[in-house]
């Protein structure tokens, strides 16, 4: 094996050179550098990458890299940090190692500016499969590291690529102070095998699913520009990434009495929508296919299943279903149900359950809902359109607070 990447300490990761797919840094030596949490160094390299990545031209080929820019543009990033508030002086807490999945091509970059505005120094696990927007994103943070402002972030900073390669993980596991797992609860069990030291920190994202409620009593008050307008917003949460993000809704549950034309007119909006914007190619188009025989197959029997055309399939279950977690659509297939009131929606939730993206209810009543229930699931609750923001506060996990330390100072 080729390439010795110097940790601290005299720990050696080795690493073929082959596997590291983009070596951002050029030096050997990987310095690890701490600092206080939204420090002014980071904050303007995020700006900076924003405004870098505006600049590629085929990134409107690719809504997920328009919602990057969004996050990480000056602004919403300030006001991510006038959030932030802390009695006490914090730190970084040194090497944080992410895994990331092989889904979602974003999810690294995100995973990255967590540990980086937290003040650790990383190293990032991108995903192996082949996405044009993970070159996009590592080829405008290269553009970044050449800048004699950013060395200290290019010297602390690494990403790596490498095939399930067990002596990779479980030696740069070895010497991590936080390790973050992205992954399906196989992958998550797999990487646990593998020691940190005792006083690393470990945060998991795992497998989760999400639904989306509207409440019919409203519904059906509004003008049709208005159902348009929540249909737009429910395509960005749904289709944007082929509901393959934890935080993708694929149960729709109507909250009140029973409307079939409202509801229908939904579904009709959602497809001219999909019809328009969505760009359906063949593997999906088989891929989505197959979600649907092998739902069809599990869940034995539906009440319907009402098809517009490939851009849409929307499905009636069995009115005896209840456990939904394993009950997921792709690229446009959604499960649909009709319930009385919110609080019926508690038999559907599970641990798994991570966003309800709503319409329709008021915060008074989500709230006397999450608090009444006794809900083992449910980590946000945004308005519809809002499915896909992503906050430093993720599946309840406060994450600048679990990344960094405290030191208390008398």
């Amino acid at each position: 094996m080729e390439g010795l990447i110097n940790l601290r300490l005299g720990v050696v990761v080795m690493l073929d050179k082959k596997k590291i797919l983009y070596q951002i840094t050029k030096n050997k030596n990987f310095n690890i550098n701490v600092s206080i949490p939204f420090s002014n160094l980071t904050i303007n390299f995020l700006k900076d990458f924003s405004n870098e990545l505006k600049k590629e031209r085929k990134i409107y080929q690719y809504p997920d890299l328009i919602y990057l820019i969004f996050w990480t543009n000056h602004k919403k990033i300030k006001e991510i940090k006038d959030k932030f508030t802390s009695k006490n002086i914090k730190l970084g807490r040194g090497l944080i190692f992410h895994i990331t999945p092989s889904n979602v091509p974003t999810n690294f970059i995100y995973s990255f500016f967590f540990g980086l505005l937290s003040g650790n120094s990383n190293i990032v696990k991108v995903p192996s499969k082949n996405f044009s927007e993970k070159d996009i994103i590592l080829s405008t943070i290269n553009k970044l590291f050449k800048r004699k402002k950013y060395v200290k972030i290019k010297n602390s900073n690494f990403f790596i690529q490498y095939n399930e390669k067990k002596e990779n993980t479980l030696n740069i596991s070895s010497i991590c102070d936080g390790r973050i797992i992205w992954g399906g609860d196989k992958t998550i069990n797999e990487v646990r095998k593998f020691w940190i030291p005792e006083r690393a920190i470990e945060l998991t994202f795992a497998d989760r699913y999400s639904l989306s409620v509207l409440n019919l009593n409203k519904f059906i008050r509004i003008k049709k520009n208005e159902i348009k307008s929540i249909a737009k917003k429910f395509f960005y949460d749904s289709y944007m990434l082929n509901q393959s993000a934890c935080n993708s809704p694929h149960f729709v549950f109507w909250v009140g009495k029973k409307n079939k034309i409202y509801q229908n007119r939904f579904w009709h909006e959602l497809n001219n929508i999909a019809k328009e914007k969505f760009i359906l190619k063949y593997n999906v188009a088989v891929n989505k296919y197959s979600n649907l025989i092998k739902n069809i197959i599990d869940q034995k029997d539906f009440q319907n299943i009402k098809t517009f055309k490939n851009n849409l399939y929307v499905i009636d279950p069995n009115k005896n279903v209840k456990n939904i977690e394993n009950i997921r659509g792709v690229s446009g297939i959604f499960f649909q149900k009709n319930i009385k009131n919110i609080n019926e929606l508690k038999k559907f939730i599970t641990k798994k359950c991570q966003t309800l993206t709503y319409f329709g209810l008021d915060k008074k009543q989500v709230k006397s809902f999450l608090l009444k229930n006794n809900l083992l699931g449910i980590d946000r609750v945004v308005p519809i359109g809002k499915g896909l923001d992503i906050n430093l506060i993720w599946d309840g996990y406060d994450v600048i607070e679990s990344l960094s330390r405290n030191i208390t100072l008398e």
